[in-house]
């Protein structure tokens, strides 16, 4: 919670409580109304009032009416009217657990600051033309120079349009996701630049399919950025959660979108279309290059060092990427399920980091499986399947190969979902942490393969200086023999 919240919920709970236990006081009343007034004001000029708020809001509000209506006989101490006060006291405790629950469930949070050399600046574009006759969003986050000046972007352009997409992911109540409106990135809206004797390599991003969008990872974005990589979060539109467009109107998922179990026609045309979207994307980025209208990308992106890195699907869509589109050099797939096609097992060899959560399938229901088509049997047989091809994978490619299992993590720890809602669960670690060790280890796998660096991280002989991570590889030259692939 933010400060002036946290000061208003003391000051209504703990008005709450002495209008219950002592004796109402006329000087008492007007001293708790007085502050509360102050803070209300500030809270609402300086943080901006939310709906994760309105039960303290309304407690407030009953607090003024009885103070203001003197009603001093409401809490009677006679024996007489001892069992009325207790029945009261019992949904006025409930009210109270709830307005101090909500709002640290649904915070206004703030990420991790990007410990990179660089500031970061955003720019969101919308790319017309794309293939099966859609326009494609695409959010850029890029280096900028430390200490530079500008206007703080939220998580999305729009970002009251978020709230119906988490709100179905979830199954959660939309008000509870007013939250998003308020919160506030690191990056800068259409700041310059950083200037660099070199131009900066690129690196795509790709969401999940239906629940995600081209926000899902902010904490991700921001970090590459800030370590010298032109980052760019496409919008897969029609299977996106919702594309947001620059002008406020929002596109949803259409009928093509799935989420897909089975390697079958519909995830092998799904994957398809994901990879013509990123050639698409790569072909703008290269007109982009020589001629920005905002001019912020002309002349700054190395087109000849390309990484791509994508969640769920999207991790997928990267391994596939890395076979079909000769630009992109290295990539990163978190919590993919193999798609891809069978060639891939013995045609691969570009650098692929295959990066898995402690739980890689979101937990389903019976019902929901049922809405699928699926029994418990056959989800269960769709992941022994999926393991199995990605051992395969592993053993079988020609290229180098990490394997990165994190420990007390799952599915949406590749997202900000768990930094949207906080929930405590004891078999997660904490999801900054998480956070760390992902962005540590994608850094790191593309300082190494797209600015030839040599981190300790992806050596391929050192083990990981995290307790919660056990690492895998092949194939992996020494650092001093390595050469970038151009």
């Amino acid at each position: 919670m933010r400060s002036l919240e946290l000061t208003l919920l003391f000051i209504v709970l703990s008005w709450t409580t002495w209008r219950f236990l002592a004796r109402p006081r006329r000087r008492v009343d007007v001293s708790f109304a007085a502050a509360a007034f102050v803070i209300v004001g500030l809270h609402s000029a300086l943080e901006g009032v939310r709906a994760q708020m309105m039960p303290t809001y309304a407690l407030l509000a009953a607090l003024l009416a009885i103070a203001l209506l003197r009603r001093r006989a409401a809490i009677d101490r006679t024996s007489t009217q001892r069992w009325a006060r207790i029945a009261l006291a019992v949904p006025v405790v409930g009210w109270m657990v709830v307005a101090a629950t909500l709002p640290s469930a649904f915070p206004v949070f703030r990420y991790d600051k990007p410990v990179g050399p660089y500031s970061v600046g955003t720019a969101v574009y919308e790319l017309k033309g794309a293939p099966k006759s859609r326009d494609l969003v695409v959010q850029v986050w890029y280096p900028i120079e430390p200490k530079r000046k500008g206007i703080a972007a939220g998580v999305t352009t729009h970002p009251a349009l978020l709230e119906d997409a988490y709100a179905s992911f979830t199954g959660l109540p939309k008000p509870l996701f007013d939250n998003l409106r308020l919160v506030k990135t690191h990056a800068l809206v259409e700041v310059p630049m950083a200037r660099n004797p070199e131009r900066f390599p690129i690196v795509l991003f790709s969401h999940g399919p239906l629940g995600a969008n081209r926000s899902q990872s902010v904490f991700q974005l921001e970090a590459l950025a800030s370590a010298g990589f032109v980052t760019v979060a496409i919008d897969h539109t029609g299977y996106a959660s919702t594309t947001i467009f620059p002008d406020g109107h929002a596109v949803p998922a259409g009928p093509d979108a799935a989420w897909p179990v089975f390697v079958d026609a519909q995830s092998t045309a799904m994957l398809q279309t994901w990879v013509s979207d990123v050639r698409f994307v790569l072909d703008r980025l290269e007109a982009l290059d020589m001629s920005d209208p905002r001019h912020i990308l002309n002349g700054h992106l190395d087109l000849a060092r390309i990484g791509y890195v994508g969640a769920s699907f999207g991790g997928s869509v990267v391994v596939q990427a890395l076979l079909d589109e000769p630009r992109i050099k290295a990539g990163v797939a978190e919590d993919g399920k193999p798609y891809f096609s069978p060639r891939t097992l013995t045609d691969l060899r570009r650098p692929l980091m295959y990066m898995q959560s402690a739980a890689p399938y979101i937990k389903s229901t019976d019902a929901q499986l049922a809405r699928w088509g699926l029994t418990g049997a056959s989800f269960r047989a769709a992941e022994q399947d999926h393991y199995a091809r990605q051992m395969e994978l592993f053993g079988r490619t020609a290229g180098p190969i990490y394997n990165v299992y994190i420990r007390r993590t799952n599915h949406v720890t590749f997202s900000d979902l768990d930094l949207i809602v906080r929930i405590p669960n004891p078999d997660l670690m904490d999801v900054r942490r998480a956070h760390r060790i992902i962005n540590d280890y994608t850094i790191a796998f593309f300082d190494r393969y797209l600015k030839d660096e040599s981190p300790a991280l992806v050596s391929g002989a050192a083990p990981s200086p995290y307790e919660e991570v056990t690492v895998a590889s092949r194939n992996i030259q020494p650092a001093e023999r390595l050469v970038r692939n151009r």
